[in-house]
């Protein structure tokens, strides 16, 4: 890694806490390495973090956040209230899933782990986790392959259980367990649970959100295919 900064100037410069930091890099959304018990940022990263601009207006509830991918995705999502229906509907016929990414960030708390490599098939057939990213990437026709991590959703009241049951660690980001942990009130009311995979729009976000360039380049493109079958839908209905 070229220019490592600790932790706290990284939080310093982007004007976030430092446990902030932490998370992001743990789930590799900032280049990283843990050196001993302490993790250090790459300087490069941060800066081009810094120049990104801000999301337009705040950043969405969890059960707001699932309501827009659900809506992206082509479902009309029964437990919303009709007027939070409406606005989130005008927000993303506005916006589009791209212009409201930063503010999706709220769907899940991601959390890092490693297992066994022969338990990844066991942790990607249990029924608690809800596949997504690159443990979903045929749904949306991605053309990525990965038998050898899972990624998914899972409500919060399983967690614990789940990551004993499959004897989890917590990791950075070179874990190949990829949890992303959902409130269980939103798991519930929106009926997350008992699907094959992810919605759409959440799969499509997940990839598009990859350190990995080539991830990243599918999520994107899978991203304006979900756009396109929306905008598609909506002008149907008018």
């Amino acid at each position: 890694m070229q220019d490592p900064i600790a932790v706290p100037e990284a939080a310093r410069l982007l004007k976030l806490s430092p446990s902030r930091v932490r998370l992001m890099a743990s789930n590799g959304q900032l280049p990283a390495a843990k050196i001993g018990d302490r993790w250090v940022v790459e300087r490069l990263a941060v800066e081009q973090r810094r120049q990104q601009k801000p999301p337009r207006g705040r950043r969405f509830t969890p059960r707001n956040a699932w309501a827009i991918l659900l809506l992206a995705s082509g479902e009309e999502v029964p437990a919303l209230d009709p007027v939070d229906r409406t606005r989130l509907k005008k927000a993303l016929a506005l916006e589009g899933l791209k212009g409201l990414e930063q503010r999706l960030g709220t769907r899940a708390e991601v959390c890092t782990y490693k297992a066994h490599p022969g338990e990844v098939s066991y942790i990607l057939e249990d029924d608690a986790l809800l596949p997504s990213g690159i443990s979903a990437a045929g749904s949306v026709e991605a053309g990525l392959l990965s038998g050898r991590e899972a990624d998914g959703y899972i409500a919060h009241s399983q967690l614990q259980a789940f990551v004993a049951e499959h004897a989890l660690s917590p990791a950075d980001a070179t874990g190949n367990v990829r949890l992303r942990v959902v409130p269980v009130e939103v798991w519930e009311s929106l009926e997350l649970g008992g699907r094959a995979v992810a919605a759409p729009a959440a799969v499509a976000l997940d990839l598009a959100e990859e350190p990995d360039p080539r991830s990243q380049a599918a999520g994107r493109a899978a991203l304006r295919d979900v756009e396109r079958a929306n905008r598609a839908a909506l002008q149907a209905r008018r």
